[in-house]
């Protein structure tokens, strides 16, 4: 795998993708999607089997990934375990994580992890052509309805750009 074409992923992202109605439409990009295999459980809406049949990796932790988590877990009690699996993940393949839990989003800041949430991901949609820009405003919208919480600036920003 190419490491700038792999998106290491919360399941918080596809809850709001899902509610945007932008499921399938995401795997379109060119990316590929994975998150650590322990966070199947968490796959309620949308479901694990969903996501893979379209395409999305459940990646198994290596042995010392387990070991490091473990050491992560003493340290960072304000996160899950699946959460600090997704970012050892995004770490050790040097890929990028999208999450839209501040913690984590701040842990992948301070070890130079590439991060980004659901608002870029929205982005890249329109930017690839993957979305026009009315269906990305949309699905933003439907998120927000939702109860998303998504930063209100940049969202209006977004919506008012996208709408016309």
């Amino acid at each position: 795998m190419t490491s700038q074409l792999v998106l290491i992923t919360d399941t918080n992202i596809w809850i709001d993708l899902d509610n945007g109605g932008i499921l399938v439409d995401v795997f379109r990009l060119p990316y590929q999607f994975l998150t650590p295999d322990i966070a199947a459980r968490e796959f309620i809406k949308p479901r694990w089997q969903t996501l893979q049949a379209l395409g999305f990796v459940f990646q198994e932790l290596l042995a010392d990934q387990v070991i490091e988590l473990a050491q992560l877990r003493l340290s960072h009690r304000n996160l899950s375990a699946i959460d600090l699996a997704s970012f050892l993940l995004a770490k050790s393949l040097h890929a990028t994580l999208l999450t839209g839990d501040s913690r984590l989003f701040e842990l992948a800041i301070s070890n130079d992890v590439s991060v980004h949430g659901v608002l870029w991901l929205l982005d890249e949609m329109v930017r690839l052509w993957v979305l026009v820009p009315e269906r990305a405003a949309v699905a933003l919208q439907k998120m927000l309805d939702m109860g998303a919480r998504l930063p209100s600036d940049e969202c209006r920003k977004r919506l008012l750009d996208w709408s016309r």
